[in-house]
């Protein structure tokens, strides 16, 4: 009887000790997810971190961004605003300054100098285009390069330049102002007694202001014609596309 008394005791005080420890487990539990949720994960920290330096750098970039936007969008102002006429007679200015000091140089040297792609003879330099352009432009290309369409005055010159053509090419001679009145680009008059226009055994001779294409006739000089000798002068319409010939002083 008191061996069972006791085993019952122990039993009773083991399923006891159960309820007990079961509890304890419960409450372990709770304890923990309610700390799972009052804290959150390393995870989580660690991806806040990340964020927060993306954030940054992203922050840094569009600075950078804009910046360089600001920098661009001066530089395109400034373009926009350069006077290119100022830049065409600095370069102009630039270029007659070598040529003054090529002058200077050739002098001391005793030699005549031609710039490149340029041919010496009589004093002169001469430019033959490989281009074609109508007869202003050919007038204005002269220039910038430092010279302007040849002037002929002999025959010398004449013979000269012809023989370096082998086809038609522009010369520095024009009617534009006062039909039949020639002048060179220099403003000079042309001197009949040294003119070299075409002469016709039948028909009207060079210059002959032909209207036929157009209105406004024939006011620019050319060598020859298109499908001919090279030898003399024509006049032609100062829209047509040809070579021309440049002239400029030899620095000696």
């Amino acid at each position: 009887m008191d061996s069972h008394n006791e085993c019952s005791g122990f039993t009773f005080s083991t399923a006891a000790s159960g309820e007990k420890h079961s509890h304890y487990k419960g409450n372990s539990t709770k304890e923990q997810e309610q700390e799972r949720h009052l804290s959150p994960p390393k995870w989580t920290k660690v991806l806040l971190i990340v964020f927060a330096v993306c954030l940054v750098f992203a922050l840094g970039g569009l600075c950078f961004l804009g910046k360089l936007y600001v920098n661009v969008l001066g530089q395109l102002q400034k373009t926009n605003g350069t006077d290119y006429k100022e830049q065409f007679d600095a370069l102009k200015s630039q270029h007659m300054e070598t040529l003054k000091k090529l002058g200077r140089f050739n002098h001391s040297t005793g030699c005549a100098l031609c710039a490149v792609h340029w041919i010496h003879s009589g004093g002169k330099c001469y430019y033959f285009s490989k281009v074609k352009m109508n007869w202003t432009q050919s007038r204005d290309h002269c220039m910038t390069l430092g010279g302007h369409l040849v002037i002929i005055n002999s025959k010398a010159e004449q013979d000269f330049v012809t023989s370096n053509v082998e086809e038609t090419h522009w010369i520095g001679l024009n009617d534009l102002y006062t039909e039949g009145h020639w002048v060179w680009v220099n403003n000079q008059p042309l001197n009949n007694s040294v003119a070299f226009w075409m002469k016709r055994d039948k028909g009207t001779s060079e210059p002959d202001n032909w209207t036929k294409d157009h209105p406004d006739g024939e006011d620019c000089a050319s060598l020859g014609h298109p499908g001919g000798d090279t030898n003399f002068w024509m006049d032609a319409y100062c829209f047509a596309k040809k070579r021309f010939v440049c002239e400029a002083v030899a620095a000696v």
